[in-house]
């Protein structure tokens, strides 16, 4: 099933657009948005609405049909890179923490939303190193054992490998731990405001 074709699916099921904003949490015009492609649609949002159809999305189909709906994709993206306040290697990537902006990658088509976050400490090497700059894509949820971009409602984000949730709990893996701590990670769904998938470092310009 494709995002397009929910409002069709609707009408088959005899249920309500109305419906499947509350089952979302949504107000139905926040709904209405989504499906226009003027608003981003979440990762968790993604997943309930596989419940409420019972059947999954085709999530790439889903990403390029909201994303060919804006007008004029950006072709430069942000860039984070404060850390949060808190520490533990949090990044603080509000509207107002925007570092830098650069050119996106060059074969990208446009498709989505993309951020760039520069890595703080050293908890995923190898795999990542501090400063290295990696890309993400907003709203798009990352499979069980992919980096992700851990977003947390104060503001905060954690580049970490996801794991999978259960028990209203996220789980998450982190490659080379600090003094004390483990690799296996989890956090409380509640305190999660999205994850989003994290690609390869990539070389970027200004």
């Amino acid at each position: 099933m494709e995002i397009t074709e929910i409002p069709q699916r609707l009408r088959a099921m005899k249920r309500s657009q109305a419906a499947l904003a509350r089952h979302l949490g949504l107000d139905p015009s926040s709904l209405t948005k989504t499906l226009k492609g003027d608003r981003r649609l979440k990762a968790d949002e993604l997943i309930k609405i596989e419940e409420f159809f019972g059947e999954k999305l085709d999530r790439d189909a889903t990403v390029e049909s909201l994303s060919t709906r804006r007008v004029g994709a950006p072709r430069r993206i942000p860039v984070y890179g404060y850390a949060a306040a808190g520490g533990n290697e949090r990044i603080a990537i509000n509207a107002g923490q925007v570092i830098d902006w650069v050119d996106a990658p060059p074969l990208w088509n446009g498709i989505g939303d993309l951020i760039v976050v520069r890595v703080i400490g050293d908890s995923m090497e190898p795999r990542y190193f501090a400063g290295e700059s990696v890309i993400a894509r907003l709203g798009l949820p990352p499979g069980r054992g992919q980096d992700c971009l851990i977003e947390f409602h104060d503001g905060s984000a954690l580049i970490k490998n996801y794991r999978g949730q259960r028990d209203g709990q996220v789980f998450a893996f982190q490659y080379n731990p600090p003094p004390g701590e483990e690799g296996e990670l989890r956090y409380s769904a509640s305190s999660v405001k999205a994850i989003h998938a994290v690609e390869l470092p990539t070389r970027l310009h200004r």
